[in-house]
């Protein structure tokens, strides 16, 4: 079946209960429950090649 994928959307999630909610700097994050992070931390970052741009979420363990 092979690894979950984080996935990066805008917006509260429609299962709010299956989430774990953190202000950081005044962002709301809604992480799921069972994610573990490496290290208890997960990192957000843009990236962008010409004119392709994503968020990359790092951190997860698996």
């Amino acid at each position: 079946m092979g690894e979950p994928q984080p996935s990066v959307k805008m917006g509260k999630p429609e299962d709010i209960q299956e989430y774990d909610e953190y202000d950081i700097n005044g962002i709301k994050v809604f992480v799921k429950s069972d994610v573990q992070a490496k290290n208890n931390e997960l990192k957000v970052r843009h990236s962008k090649v010409l004119w392709s741009e994503k968020l990359i979420v790092e951190g997860m363990a698996f």
